[in-house]
């Protein structure tokens, strides 16, 4: 039974780890996304034709 406990223990610590790495991803792919859009948006406003 102590072994069931131990595994089961470790297997959450795991989940855990899995689910705080995959948020980390998440948010390091949200902000280059952001920054993407954003040099996007500036290199357009910058090669915009003059009127």
């Amino acid at each position: 039974m102590k072994v069931r406990r131990r595994l089961n223990r470790n297997g959450v610590h795991v989940k855990k780890l899995l689910v705080i790495a995959a948020t980390v991803a998440g948010v390091l792919l949200y902000r280059k996304v952001q920054e993407s859009e954003a040099r996007k948006v500036i290199w357009s406003n910058s090669t915009d034709t003059v009127d």
